[in-house]
């Protein structure tokens, strides 16, 4: 019977207009949906944190805890839901999406009041779920590709940074031993000083010492520098890439707008596709 049920075009097209309620990126009241619950996220981590300020009076404890429960039935509601409407339900669940959402209330179904801050602070994660409606989704993908790209240079990147690093706290630490009690203090300094942040918690007072921190810094400006110049040249790449169409004749990859095609030499190669594409579209 149960199964009947899920089959019938009613219950399918309730599942179906819960789904794009929740997850139709081109319907506004998708987006305010999830807009609202984003809000909702970001109000209850607030409420949580509050509730860790030992200043606060205690009257505001009860209503604090109550927004919190509400915005918890809120959550499970929103899962349930999602659950539900699921085209392939034990998809979502196991996705990564269907793991933060259940992640953002298993505690306090677990906890409850013993909730710890630091297991109520995890649904915060749940506001990346957000990002697959913005509208930007596509310039997300051209980062995570421009990063693929360069992994393995990036990989090369941090271990250098690790190795200079070292190098240089234990260079510091022979230089400067009064003031650095061991040579992990002083690649700690060292990392601190790359990075050109500078908490001033240890700091050279030598001549020589200085010569070894302005050496780091340059050091420092010179692979961050590097690895920003990579990373948009490779973001540069990846919208060229995207913007690309085919020429008509040879159907090879070309660019949008040019006269000839660079494969085959026909005039106006993207025009046809064009076109067509528009034709499509009407």
């Amino acid at each position: 019977m149960s199964i009947q049920n899920e089959n019938s075009p009613e219950t399918a097209g309730l599942r179906m207009r819960i789904d794009a309620f929740l997850n139709d990126a081109n319907s506004n009241v998708s987006r305010y949906a999830n807009l609202t619950l984003v809000l909702c996220i970001v109000i209850s981590v607030i409420a949580s944190m509050l509730l860790t300020v030992k200043s606060l009076p205690v009257s505001y404890h009860g209503i604090l805890k109550g927004a919190e429960q509400l915005f918890v039935v809120i959550f499970l509601i929103e899962y349930i839901a999602r659950v539900y409407s699921a085209p392939d339900r034990k998809r979502y669940i196991f996705s990564a999406y269907g793991v933060i959402d259940l992640v953002a209330i298993l505690p306090a179904l677990v906890f409850g009041a013993n909730e710890t801050f630091a297991l109520r602070l995890i649904r915060v994660i749940a506001l990346f779920r957000s990002l697959k409606l913005l509208r930007y989704a596509r310039d997300v993908q051209l980062l995570l590709s421009s990063l693929g790209r360069s992994a393995f240079i990036l990989l090369m990147m941090i271990t250098g940074i690790v190795m200079v690093s070292l190098i240089g706290g234990n260079i510091i630490y022979l230089v400067e031993p009064d003031k650095f009690a061991s040579a992990f203090e002083g690649m700690w300094w060292s990392l601190v000083t790359m990075s050109t942040v500078g908490y001033g918690d240890y700091v050279p007072h030598s001549a020589l010492g200085r010569i070894v921190a302005g050496g780091i810094m340059i050091v420092g400006i010179i692979m961050f520098a590097v690895v920003t110049g990579l990373i948009s040249s490779r973001i540069f790449e990846a919208t060229r890439m995207f913007e690309r169409v085919h020429c008509h004749s040879c159907h090879a990859s070309i660019e949008p707008g040019i006269n000839y095609c660079s494969q085959c030499g026909i005039k106006e190669p993207s025009t046809h596709h064009t076109k067509q594409k528009s034709h499509q579209i009407d």
